[in-house]
């Protein structure tokens, strides 16, 4: 029998940032043959009545889904991560597991708790391990204007369901800041990136990410390597067959006849909306 292989100890940063998103499969009862995949992230959201965990996504990836499938990964004794196929867990939508959409309905996000399915690995004898993300890693007020058009940025997901299955790891992919952050693309919390996004990439956080060179408040410090959640890839403009762009949301199904082509360019809702689902979530407590 082949030995489970172990990570080595994972710093903050750029390393960690494989072990924050899960691959999402859905489908509904009714189509149960057509699968839509897409890509989760953990978050932790603060609340009033406290920090809640979350599983962050698009809308679109778990709109009118009755079921989802999650891809989690597992920590040995040691609390390292196992590098194996994942552990999969089927969530039954309509046996009251909630999902919580942005309170704006012009708002590709939504989240799902994540703590029953934790709870249920784990009274199984089994060890959930996740990274979450925090708006402690959001683009600082001084740095946001900084985020010009070119800036590099990393998205880690699953384009097109595509994954190590092996060992359970997503797929990061790089590319710059087609736009300037601090600018809300066509008048929305939004910016545009330049980096290929395919159907599984919908719900992909996107980072802004330094190496070697990061900034600080007071300048730039010469070594560093500093990452920031900036956002969350949704849409992207496409071209239909008489050369129309049209923007829309990146598929989730391979089985949906594609009429229209990527055109390599992706929309991102900004990370910050994500603290608008506090909320929501005290709501439940």
């Amino acid at each position: 029998m082949n030995k489970v292989k172990q990570m080595p100890e994972i710093e903050n940063g750029l390393p960690a940032l494989p072990y924050t998103v899960v691959k999402i499969e859905g489908w509904s009862n009714e189509t149960s043959d057509i699968v839509h995949s897409g890509t989760g992230f953990f978050f932790r959201v603060d609340t009033k009545n406290g920090p809640s965990l979350m599983i962050g996504t698009n809308r679109h990836v778990v709109y009118g889904r009755d079921k989802l499938r999650l891809h989690m990964a597992l920590a040995d004794r040691q609390m390292k991560r196992k590098l194996a196929p994942a552990e999969v867990i089927d969530v039954d939508l309509t046996n009251y597991h909630p999902i919580l959409f942005h309170p704006d309905p012009n708002v590709d996000l939504a989240m799902v708790f994540a703590q029953p399915i934790l709870n249920y690995l784990q009274r199984a004898g089994k060890t959930p391990f996740f990274l979450p993300l925090t708006k402690d890693i959001f683009p600082p007020t001084w740095l946001a204007p900084r985020l010009l058009a070119s800036s590099n940025v990393l998205m880690v997901g699953f384009p097109n369901g595509l994954m190590d299955t092996a060992n359970n790891l997503p797929v990061l992919r790089r590319g710059i800041l087609s736009t300037h952050f601090f600018a809300d693309y066509n008048g929305k919390k939004d910016f545009l990136v330049d980096i290929a996004a395919f159907g599984g990439s919908s719900g992909s956080p996107v980072f802004a990410f330094f190496d070697g060179n990061a900034p600080s408040e007071d300048g730039w410090t010469i070594g560093e390597t500093s990452a920031y959640f900036i956002g969350v890839l949704h849409s992207g403009p496409k071209i239909d067959a008489e050369g129309v762009v049209v923007p829309e949301p990146v598929p989730t199904s391979k089985q949906v006849a594609v009429t229209k082509f990527m055109m390599h360019l992706g929309i991102c809702a900004k990370s910050e909306l994500l603290e608008d689902f506090g909320k929501l979530i005290d709501q439940y407590a």
